[in-house]
């Protein structure tokens, strides 16, 4: 599928909500809790590098599920392994807005809105993209909230509230 140009897509950026998906990694113990969560570090618009989940935009006609299965393969790499069903719902959806607003977080290229994933990844892990680092990070020691991307500390932590009464 080819992207559109900058400037075509700018104009849309100004103009639209852009949908998209966001997951956080997970590893799980045999019972399973949670003992892991993955998040990459990668360079921001406006914060410099910071600890962020792993996502991007939906393509025209691509599915939800499609649009997780490409992140995660275009930023872990093709040797990853996951099980996500082909109508897979999202177990939180993100507004970012490019100003504060009363609700949501900030993305000061474009208003989004991300359907957020929680998944148990296995398999070798090869940062890749714009992922310049992977870690797993212990769900009691995650990284503070100045250390998040387009503060996703607080998407994320919505995402396993969610994730745990499932």
């Amino acid at each position: 599928m080819a992207w559109l140009s900058e400037d075509d897509y700018r104009l849309i950026q100004n103009s639209v909500p852009i949908p998209c998906v966001d997951i956080a990694p997970l590893r799980l113990s045999e019972e399973g809790a949670i003992k892991g969560i993955g998040l990459i570090f990668r360079d921001t618009p406006h914060q410099g590098r910071r600890w962020c989940l792993v996502g991007g935009r939906v393509l025209r006609n691509e599915t939800l599920a499609s649009a997780v299965s490409r992140q995660l393969r275009q930023t872990l790499g093709d040797a990853i392994r996951f099980q996500l069903d082909a109508d897979a719902q999202p177990v939180y959806i993100a507004q970012y807005f490019p100003t504060r607003q009363p609700v949501g977080v900030v993305d000061p290229r474009q208003h989004a809105i991300t359907m957020n994933y929680c998944l148990e990844i296995t398999g070798q892990i090869v940062p890749q993209d714009e992922a310049l680092e992977f870690r797993w990070f212990n769900p009691d020691s995650l990284p503070g909230a100045e250390q998040f991307g387009f503060e996703q500390d607080r998407v994320l932590r919505e995402c396993l509230a969610r994730w745990n009464i499932k």
